[in-house]
């Protein structure tokens, strides 16, 4: 029960890693809100957690509005009293040729997956300096630290999170708010499916062979939100089976010395 006490809020725990961050918070005693634009996916999340035993309650948020995002926090402080760790997982995504890319398309990514995020992040920090500290998850993405075909705006839009990240880090942590990212590899959620091609092009370059799941993300997220993160602050964990440190990979038969 490492989060026993805790009370933390997950936006986007509609979805499949919304959902795992929601459920393994509360399978280790931690009050959680689920917040969605689609209600209902929040509600089933919530409902399963209640289900097995915890503390959870579903609410409306679409972090594309502003008071949307304060307001989540707020019912968050609300039905628990105080808030300790926010994860914002809640975001779009986008694949789409940078030629091809309009206005409108890089508006509404950015306007969801980085000022979303920063308006709920600034909201829970407000809260979390007048307690005695607490913990904040940015989801980010390896398409913030890569440059792949058609993510212009999302890759963008990660990269900006995850660098919002360690600039919320310096000013919080003497406060006692840890601020932290997770850079998930290729994981199948939902918001998006991959192609033959792109799978291959990714499993090519991932050192352990496979796609991840919500599960591994979820676990890190864990750790980021408990106890044991004390001194962990401004970092950005990759769960990505080894994509971001992979170099050229070959047959190791053909390697000589000198080369």
């Amino acid at each position: 029960m490492r989060l026993k006490g805790k009370a933390a809020l997950v936006t986007g725990a509609g979805g499949g890693l919304g959902g795992a961050i929601a459920k393994r918070f509360a399978a280790e005693g931690a009050a959680v809100l689920c917040t969605d634009r689609d209600l209902a996916t929040a509600e089933t999340t919530a409902a399963r957690i209640t289900e097995t035993g915890g503390t959870a309650s579903a609410f409306t948020a679409d972090v594309g509005q502003a008071a949307d995002c304060e307001g989540q926090v707020a019912e968050a402080v609300q039905r628990f009293g105080r808030i300790d760790i926010a994860v914002n997982n809640a975001g779009v995504a986008l694949h789409r040729l940078a030629l091809e890319t309009s206005l409108e398309d890089w508006q509404r990514v950015l306007a969801i997956n980085l000022t979303g995020s920063f308006l709920t992040a600034q909201a829970a920090a407000r809260r979390m300096v007048e307690q005695d500290g607490g913990r904040i998850i940015q989801i980010g993405s390896i398409s913030g630290q890569r440059g792949n075909m058609g993510g212009v705006a999302y890759g963008a839009s990660k990269a900006a999170a995850m660098h919002m990240c360690k600039v919320l880090a310096v000013e919080l942590s003497s406060q006692g708010v840890m601020v932290n990212a997770i850079a998930p590899g290729p994981i199948e959620t939902g918001i998006s499916s991959h192609g033959a091609s792109r799978k291959k092009g990714y499993l090519d370059r991932i050192p352990a062979g496979s796609y991840g799941t919500v599960e591994a993300v979820a676990n890190a997220a864990l750790f980021l939100a408990s106890d044991e993160c004390e001194w962990v602050t401004g970092h950005v964990l990759n769960v990505d089976g080894g994509y971001g440190a992979a170099g050229l990979s070959y047959d190791p038969t053909e390697i000589t010395d000198g080369n």
